[in-house]
């Protein structure tokens, strides 16, 4: 069996009416150098049927493998460890590639093999249908702001502090990057613990501390917005997985610049204050004087204090009983 180029990994639960718009744009590729590695959490809408038809016209190319759902980062790393090429790619059931993603990245690889990574800008189709060209220059403006420098028409390799940039902010995608597998090992990894926090974000930062990085400024990638996703709708369940991965992150990068370190535990406090104003206005009060604490510890303000001395009054008033939502209220 021919090892492939570039493996692309693509976790799916329920995902049959996207894995046909998917599947397509891969074999749109203008790089036919691929293996199509689809990890699936046991659905129930018949996407199997589907995938089987596929695999009939590409044989070895496309693996199709099932387990027990536990989320689209424990399918990643399970199509990691089942990849075969020397790179890398990820792209998410609901999503497409434009025709030169693979091209030009691999291109960027070619001039620069000391890169571990490739990123590119991506295009979206909000909710309304409406087309976006780019998100860099629409969302993550922080990702024009990395130095580069560029070594061919819209091919740029970053400068070593990228990670200085992406500590501050998630603009590298989990669709637009194209990883060496040589530069993953057996220790970088999605991480698990939170299915809707932004996880992948930790992925690439690991990455980026390991190896340097280049980016195509070009929108290699379409996210197509899908209506009910959790991560869309779930602002409070969002809420603590962001606080939660920023303190894993915290602990993570232990050993990163005073910068770094002032630029999570700023974060940090941010995403606690939120969590406190919705406790209360939740009239979970506990819970309000708990995350209002946290935010003092890493971030003080003034107007977290009084919001704290507000909660605590609303508890004394309450006889001390916290709410009752256990996705808000912080578990001891």
């Amino acid at each position: 069996m021919t090892t492939p180029l570039v493996s692309l990994v693509v976790p799916t639960y329920n995902g049959a009416p996207y894995v046909r718009r998917m599947i397509d744009s891969i074999i749109a590729q203008t790089c036919d150098d691929w293996e199509l590695i689809i990890v699936d959490g046991t659905s129930r809408d018949g996407i199997a049927q589907h995938v089987a038809e596929y695999k009939s016209k590409l044989g070895s190319r496309l693996t199709f493998i099932e387990e027990p759902n536990q989320g689209c980062n424990a399918a990643r790393n399970t199509g990691i460890d089942a990849s075969r090429g020397e790179f890398v790619a990820f792209l998410d059931i609901d999503d497409e590639f434009m025709p030169t993603k693979l091209e030009r990245q691999l291109e960027l690889f070619r001039l620069r093999p000391d890169l571990g990574l490739v990123y590119c800008d991506y295009s979206y189709i909000d909710l309304e249908g409406e087309f976006h060209r780019s998100v860099f220059d629409s969302h993550v403006r922080l990702a024009r702001q990395v130095p580069y420098e560029e070594i061919a028409p819209r091919l740029h390799v970053c400068s070593p502090d990228l990670f200085e940039y992406l500590i501050q902010e998630y603009f590298i995608a989990t669709i637009v990057g194209m990883v060496r597998r040589s530069v993953l090992g057996t220790d970088i990894r999605f991480h698990v613990d939170n299915w809707y926090g932004l996880t992948e974000w930790m992925f690439y930062l690991d990455i980026v501390r390991r190896s340097r990085a280049g980016y195509v400024n070009e929108p290699l990638c379409l996210n197509h917005f899908v209506r009910g996703s959790i991560s869309r709708t779930s602002r409070i369940r969002n809420n603590i997985d962001h606080r939660n991965l920023l303190q894993t992150m915290k602990a993570r990068y232990a050993d990163c610049s005073t910068r770094a370190k002032r630029t999570i535990r700023a974060n940090l406090a941010q995403a606690c204050r939120q969590l406190g104003m919705q406790s209360y206005k939740k009239q979970e009060f506990g819970s309000a004087i708990r995350y209002f604490a946290e935010a003092m510890c890493e971030g003080p303000r003034v107007t977290t204090a009084v919001h704290l001395l507000q909660s605590a009054g609303r508890w004394g008033l309450r006889m001390g009983q916290p709410g009752n939502d256990p996705r808000v209220r912080l578990v001891e």
